[in-house]
């Protein structure tokens, strides 16, 4: 990046003042005053520079030691510099107008020389994905280094003081590592060719993970890659039986050793916690509400469970086709479910002999009971229409429910364990209320189509939320008591308070039951929805997530390494879990709040 030229630009608006008041003394005219000049501020638009420099440098040196340690490829490397671009380019922008005075001029060429380099790295990383070649890789880690270097010298030359003492240890806390780069021969196996990704995506359909047309080798999809030509040709007999044409190419990988020399200090909220590998494409995602048990499920029916540090506890393969998995609180059950429901303890044995098919039609839901004795099933068919049923450990406890019931949504009252079902069918829209025996309790009518029922922290109000409103009723009367005048496609309510959570077309909102405003976001569009006892966790896109606390005000933001296959949030130890399209779990810790001074 060339030095920036303003201080051209002052010397000549110097020349044209001084010629300015020349040529009004020479006709007569009075002297004016001497003309005010102030200079523009350096030093804190810098710093800020510098500092949002070295957090880039933390996030690459971060992915560099996955990279290293072999718990991202080479992609998913590249896909984490990619959401940095914004960032980097932010900064570029910000570096340009900084005129630094004379005094700053040797720190002000260290600082460019940072930004220079982390603005290389954009084109680098474009030229790795579109030309496929991994040595553009190696100049990014290069560069990466070059940057952290111009970072450290930017701070010896501000001299002593807290903010070079802070940058220094800033850059200390990062650690230190060496990495090196091995060039390793490898045989791709390409199926093809394809008219463009549409037509890949729509042959190909589940047999690969991720499909990416190649830049090389247009019209042709990369199914995989091996070290010697037996794997590689049977590798390609298999996709020949499946009926696809296919031709093999020589490819060169790079082989990654990473020494370790001293580890970073703890990292940011933004810096994953833990990151766990698959070997399959994770469809379901559920944690107990610690998050010391998660479980990932696929669409044919396996099933891995992580313990709270990432480690992979035990894999089963359930040979029936899940869609999704739910755990108890306590982490003593969990149930995987699709047309078919398996109830497993915490060590995946199961507790029934063989799966329940209760009525032939997709379980949607499973809600466990507070005491994680027992649970209801929620399930749907292509109308919308369903039923719920209860299971315990003996087996089916009670179900189908009527016929006049369609089962939109299910939750448990915390406190009494009695079960609401929101239930539109036919222009009737009600809230039904059944005992944890399975008798009618109550059923109130409600105004507008149902998708969600809630129930406050006490069980004494159950909230109907419909596509115009949400109405607050006596649990015990069925009067309506409140009402939130927000339209919401998605909505939550706080684990350890009665605040509502509502996304829709007017944004995100929180909300008491008497339909007092808490606080609101407008404009955001929210495609999921999450909460922990702290936070409200929006979907906003296939990569990134709002994280806002409990009061409205925004703690930022979490871009993941790939798309969301799935997620799902511990609310009690506030960690939110994501899996993405490369077969791994990301998961994020999110801070602890603050208590409140005084």
């Amino acid at each position: 990046m060339p030095a920036p030229r303003r201080t051209g630009v002052t010397r000549r608006a110097l020349l044209g003042a001084s010629a300015l008041v020349a040529l009004l003394a020479a006709c007569g005219e009075p002297r004016p005053s001497a003309l005010q000049f102030r200079a523009r501020p350096y030093w804190e638009p810098a710093l800020k520079v510098a500092t949002g420099a070295l957090e880039v440098v933390r996030t690459f040196e971060l992915n560099i030691r996955e990279l290293g340690e072999r718990s991202q490829t080479p992609d998913q490397f590249a896909a984490a510099a990619e959401a940095r671009f914004e960032t980097i380019g932010s900064l570029g922008q910000a570096l340009v107008p900084l005129d630094p005075p004379p005094s700053a001029t040797v720190a002000h060429g260290h600082l460019v020389t940072a930004v220079d380099a982390l603005v290389e790295i954009i084109p680098t990383v474009r030229a790795y994905d579109e030309l496929e070649e991994p040595d553009r890789l190696v100049h990014v880690i290069t560069l990466q280094k070059r940057a952290r270097t111009a970072i450290g010298d930017f701070a010896q030359a501000i001299g002593p003081g807290r903010t070079r003492d802070w940058l220094l240890r800033t850059i200390g806390e990062l650690g230190a590592f060496h990495i090196e780069a091995l060039r390793v021969p490898m045989l791709a196996v390409l199926v093809g060719p394809f008219a463009d990704e549409a037509e890949a995506r729509a042959r190909i359909g589940q047999r690969l993970p991720v499909i990416r047309m190649s830049r090389v080798y247009r019209r042709w999809v990369e199914a995989g890659r091996y070290p010697t030509p037996n794997e590689a040709d049977a590798a390609a007999r298999e996709w020949l039986l499946a009926g696809f044409a296919t031709r093999i190419e020589d490819v060169v990988d790079l082989a990654f050793t990473l020494n370790d020399v001293q580890s970073p200090v703890a990292g940011r909220w933004t810096e994953r916690a833990w990151l766990a590998r698959t070997e399959f494409d994770i469809t379901g995602l559920a944690a107990s509400g610690q998050g010391e048990l998660v479980i990932a499920i696929a669409r044919n029916g396996t099933v891995e469970a992580f313990g709270s540090d990432g480690q992979s506890r035990w894999s089963r393969n359930l040979r029936i086709p899940l869609s999704r998995a739910a755990v108890s609180n306590d982490g003593a059950l969990m149930a995987a479910h699709g047309f078919d429901l398996l109830l497993l303890d915490t060590f995946g044995e199961p507790i029934w002999r063989s799966p329940a098919r209760p009525d032939n039609q997709l379980l949607e839901d499973v809600v466990f009971a507070p005491d994680s004795g027992w649970l209801v099933a929620r399930s749907t068919n292509a109308s919308g229409v369903g039923h719920v049923f209860a299971f315990d450990r003996s087996g089916q406890r009670w179900g189908p429910t009527r016929a006049y019931i369609s089962a939109t949504d299910v939750v448990l009252n915390p406190h009494t364990g009695t079960v609401a079902v929101a239930s539109s069918n036919q222009g009737e829209n009600q809230i039904v209320l059944i005992t944890p025996a399975g008798n009618l309790d109550q059923r109130f009518g409600v105004d507008g189509q149902l998708h969600r029922v809630l129930f406050t922290q006490s069980g004494e109000h159950t909230i109907a939320v419909t596509d115009r409103s949400s109405q607050i009723f006596d649990s015990s009367s069925g009067d309506l008591v409140g009402q939130i005048g927000y339209p919401s496609s998605a909505a939550a309510r706080m684990p350890a308070a009665d605040t509502i959570v509502l996304a829709g077309p007017s944004g995100l909102g929180a909300f008491s039951i008497t339909g007092t405003e808490v606080w609101q976001i407008p404009g955001l569009a929210v495609e999921r929805l999450l909460v922990t006892d702290a936070y409200v966790i929006a979907q906003t896109s296939e990569r990134v997530l709002a994280v806002i606390r409990a009061d409205g005000t925004r703690l930022g933001q979490l871009v993941t390494s790939s798309e969301i296959r799935a997620v799902t949030a511990a609310p009690g130890a506030n960690l939110l879990l994501t899996a993405n399209a490369e077969r791994a779990i990301e998961a994020w810790q999110l801070p602890e709040i603050e208590p409140a001074a005084g």
